[in-house]
């Protein structure tokens, strides 16, 4: 019987690229983690049960003394709170949290410089700015999970290489963006035969260039392998409204392709349609089903993978738990209420983003409305904060120069 090791690493020599995601990690302390570890080796992300919750209860207690010990912030944040008694999935409410502009306007690691293996930035020219630095454990060990997850959805594809049109940034040599790390590591989960960027790099910034977008799929659509459109919706929609104001009739890209969409409309919410709305366009243009046009969900201080199901559901994986908060008081709603979102997980080691309320509002469902058994949530949009800026603010700036 073939384990779960052993799959990845055949999918890995299938398909080199994955080998950074299925590489084996050990947590930087592992005499102080040794839940931590065996919470983030769990392969299968919608693996349910009360032996699974404990884990994870173990997990984030260890997690919390880890950052007592090393973040002075997060020290008195948990001493002025009451240093509660984490015993249940239940008793994660009374965890401290942080809110996620916090990392927007301070410093908070709990790793030495030495120690940081990557530095990302959630936002680019002008507004606030979140420059977050990962170890090696907390960055490979949430590339880990995006592969798993990926796997899990059946979305990963090691025999048929893919053209891919990339809705994002251009690699450039200075670019720390962490929108442009993501989009550009979908890349990852096929063979590549061919990648264009809408956004591409003029040697002094980034230009939107939507009918050299407009180009490449029609290109993609004369060819034989799978079509992978990924990247911030907001530039999707604006290549189909030049494909409209082109007259262009719709595409038929080849059975097999694949949209994923991230990052948000943010700056462009007046241009903003609904997903349903985006996604009928996209299969009516593009000729994609609907159960292949998936949203991703995530951040820069939380990067942990949302990855929509069949559905459409975003649902919370087994090293992460979801809660949301009433808009005023703060206090933790019940299944179908909407408020501010909220996630716990114990993977990060880099800084006290262990438990972070987001500026995101967002409603959870209980498990049921689907085959996968765990709960999972909608996101309604972004709280209104005029200076809480993304990245997908300074992407959505470049649309008006199409």
């Amino acid at each position: 019987m073939t384990t779960a090791v052993e799959a990845d690493a055949d999918l890995a020599n299938r398909l080199p690229s994955l080998a950074k995601y299925f590489r084996p990690l050990a947590v930087p302390m592992p005499e102080e983690l040794p839940h931590v570890q065996q919470l983030c080796d769990l392969p299968d992300p919608f693996i349910t049960g009360e032996h699974i919750d404990s884990l994870f209860v173990a997990a984030m207690r260890e997690i919390t003394t880890w950052h007592i010990g090393r973040s002075r912030f997060y020290r008195g944040l948990w001493n002025s709170t009451g240093q509660p008694t984490i015993r249940s999935v239940q008793d994660l409410r009374h965890l401290p949290y942080v809110h996620v502009n916090l990392f927007k306007r301070h410093a908070l690691g709990s790793i030495p410089a030495a120690d940081i293996a990557l530095r990302l930035t959630s936002s680019g020219t002008g507004g606030e700015r979140t420059e977050i630095g990962f170890d090696t454990w907390s960055l490979g060990s949430a590339q880990r999970m995006d592969a798993w997850t990926m796997k899990t959805l059946g979305l990963i594809d090691t025999d048929r290489p893919a053209n891919y049109l990339v809705c994002g940034y251009e690699p450039a040599p200075c670019l720390a963006v962490g929108a442009a790390h993501g989009l550009n590591e979908l890349c990852d989960f096929t063979p590549v035969a061919s990648a264009v960027h809408a956004l591409r790099n003029t040697g002094d910034g980034h230009e939107f260039n939507p009918v050299g977008a407009v180009d490449a799929l029609v290109d993609f659509a004369g060819r034989d392998e799978p079509v992978r459109l990924v990247g911030f919706p907001a530039f999707i929609h604006a290549i189909l409204e030049r494909m409209r104001t082109m007259g262009m009739p719709p595409l038929h890209l080849p059975q097999g392709s694949l949209v994923l969409t991230g990052g948000g409309w943010k700056g462009h919410a007046d241009r903003a349609i609904g997903k349903p709305a985006l996604r009928e366009a996209i299969s009516k243009q593009l000729g994609i089903p609907a159960d292949r046009i998936r949203d991703c969900y995530g951040s820069v201080e939380h990067c942990l993978p949302y990855i929509e199901c069949a559905d459409h559901h975003f649902h919370v994986p087994v090293w992460s738990r979801c809660l949301v908060r009433d808009v005023r008081t703060l206090e933790p709603l019940p299944y179908g209420m909407p408020g501010y979102l909220q996630f716990v997980a114990p993977y990060i080691t880099a800084l006290p983003a262990h438990s972070i309320l987001m500026a995101d509002l967002g409603t959870l469902h209980q498990p049921g409305a689907c085959a996968i058994e765990t709960p999972w949530f909608e996101v309604h949009g972004r709280a209104g904060v005029r200076r809480n800026r993304s990245c997908a603010v300074a992407a959505a700036d470049l649309l008006g120069n199409r």
